[in-house]
């Protein structure tokens, strides 16, 4: 009994010291799903009638109502692009030794695939990366942790995962000229009613138009920062996955330990600038 003891010991002392050779694997997963659940980004470009519908009519109207309607046929496929990189992330930290996750039920989520949408910048190849991934995440959801997983998950899924990556950077940079195009509807709108309005009599009216005009300039221009904070953490995502893909035979070497480190603070930073962005 106390042999077996012994060598229980002995597999509980290697399995803990795989688990920690694989701690900046696991944090770099980790950091990774979390932005790439950047749903917020996501919503805003989804309510962008909602919120310029206030200061356009007739014929603008009529094609800002179609777009919405483009968007809103698009939103769920948009979600399972950000879900199947997350859940890929998090398949990953799991692996490397993270046990926060019940990842069991989440791959209902992300069944069934996305269409392309050529304007939205997501063709048959992020429509394949998403079937290879979700595919390759059913087969290692619910794997022990190993590193041999580890290395044989990443081998498998960096080709797809990096046109995962390069759909969701599409995507940022549409939102983000959808962004730059509301803020010239919208402060358009203000810079010629201002005109009218400039008279003694509806002075009060010009100052708080004046006001709401300088908040809406401030939300566009923060909406920004957010946008490029975001694209900026899925270069870094791609890098650090990159950076894996380079070190398959040594995961626990020092040059991927201190890679990995600076990835990861970077994709924290990126994550808390964009998690900062209160849709309207």
């Amino acid at each position: 009994m106390k042999r077996w003891h012994h060598i229980t010991g002995i597999f509980v002392v290697f399995y803990l010291a795989g688990c920690s050779n694989l701690q900046p694997v696991r944090e770099f997963a980790n950091a990774s799903a979390e932005l790439s659940g950047y749903t917020q980004l996501t919503n805003r470009f989804n309510t962008t009638y909602e919120r310029e519908r206030l200061y356009i009519s007739g014929p603008v109207d009529v094609s800002a109502q179609a777009n919405d309607k483009k968007r809103k046929e698009v939103y769920d496929d948009l979600l399972k692009i950000h879900g199947t990189a997350t859940l890929y992330m998090q398949t990953l930290a799991r692996l490397a030794g993270e046990d926060t996750y019940d990842l069991s039920g989440e791959i209902n989520g992300i069944a069934g695939g996305i269409k392309a949408h050529p304007e939205f910048g997501i063709s048959k190849t992020q429509v394949d990366a998403v079937a290879n991934i979700s595919n390759l995440i059913s087969r290692w959801v619910t794997a022990g942790i190993q590193e041999k997983a580890v290395k044989e998950m990443v081998r498998e899924g960096d080709a797809s995962f990096q046109h995962l990556l390069d759909g969701m950077r599409n995507l940022v940079r549409l939102y983000a000229k959808t962004n730059e195009n509301e803020k010239r509807t919208v402060l358009g709108f203000f810079e010629i009613e201002l005109i009218y309005a400039d008279t003694p009599k509806d002075k009060l009216l010009a100052t708080l138009a004046r006001i709401h005009e300088d908040s809406k300039r401030r939300e566009y221009e923060q909406a920004q920062s957010f946008f490029l904070s975001a694209e900026q953490g899925i270069q870094k995502v791609s890098e650090g996955h990159t950076e894996l893909l380079k070190h398959l035979d040594d995961l626990s070497g020092d040059d991927l330990k201190a890679s990995l480190k600076a990835l990861t603070k970077d994709i924290k930073s990126a994550t808390k600038n964009v998690q900062m962005l209160n849709v309207s």
